[in-house]
């Protein structure tokens, strides 16, 4: 075949190939590219047949509210509710004041631990003092329990406490509330109730001075604080001192307090 005919259906075919190929451009090319996709973001992976999980959210819990004391005077003259760092000793108090007696100095006895006081590891007599040295007339109230009460152990306030040797005390030993006055470290029982008290069970203790008449009253934690006094009594051997707490412990027990507070009172009521 001669060269003069076989270009005219060269270019026969070039055109039509031409035709074919703007005809379906569109289509080519909408199948040649990729979707869309934002910036720095990867496909979810999910399995197949399950949903993708929604969103996980953290919800923050409201600030606890410090423990507080059933209701006192205004007149506070003291106050711990041990809402601060774990430490050795009782250090400073809520109100900013600092603990006096063994609550500073037996560190191996007294810490602060998950926002309450503690004493433990000890064998005998303790004392924590908190507040002014010298005042006539108080009440303090005590939260606190006791691991376990085996007759000797006990629970106690003390009020115009002068030194180690000199002080009232009110006291739950789980089987009585028990009214104390030692003088040139010499005990004297003043007055007592049956009351049945409970390993760690937390109690409420109030004990209140007033002129020479002693008042005490003791309830579990969280229920109603009874209207009248449970034991009362007439004493004159001290007129002044300071408010704190009081315990006798036995190897391996431990006392828990939550708060404590002591106010001037101005009645028996």
């Amino acid at each position: 075949m001669s060269r003069r005919m076989l270009l005219p259906g060269v270019l026969a075919c070039l055109v039509l190939i031409g035709l074919t190929a703007g005809a379906f451009m569109n289509s080519i090319q909408n199948a040649l590219t990729l979707p869309a996709r934002s910036p720095n973001t990867t496909p979810a992976q999910t399995a197949p047949g399950k949903q993708p999980a929604p969103p996980t959210t953290t919800s923050i819990s409201p600030t606890a509210t410090p423990a507080t004391m059933v209701q006192m005077p205004q007149n506070i003259l003291a106050q711990d509710t041990f809402q601060r760092a774990n430490q050795f000793l009782w250090g400073t108090a809520s109100d900013g004041r600092p603990w006096g007696g063994d609550a500073n100095v037996q560190a191996n006895i007294f810490s602060v631990h998950a926002n309450h006081g503690q004493i433990m590891n000890g064998n005998g007599t303790f004392n924590a003092l908190l507040g002014p040295p010298s005042v006539p007339n108080a009440e303090v109230m005590l939260d606190g329990s006791l691991s376990h009460f085996d007759g000797t152990a006990n629970l106690g306030v003390v009020l115009r406490y002068t030194d180690p040797n000199n002080w009232y005390k009110a006291l739950i030993d789980g089987k009585h509330l028990i009214l104390l006055k030692h003088v040139n470290a010499q005990s004297t029982t003043l007055a007592t109730v049956a009351f049945s008290a409970q390993d760690d069970q937390s109690y409420v203790m109030r004990f209140r001075v007033v002129g020479a008449m002693l008042f005490a009253r003791v309830w579990p934690t969280g229920t109603t604080e009874p209207t009248n006094w449970m034991i009362t009594a007439a004493d004159t051997s001290f007129q002044t001192g300071q408010a704190g707490i009081r315990v006798v412990l036995e190897p391996g027990m431990t006392i828990t307090v939550t708060s404590f507070a002591a106010a001037t009172a101005s009645s028996n009521i």
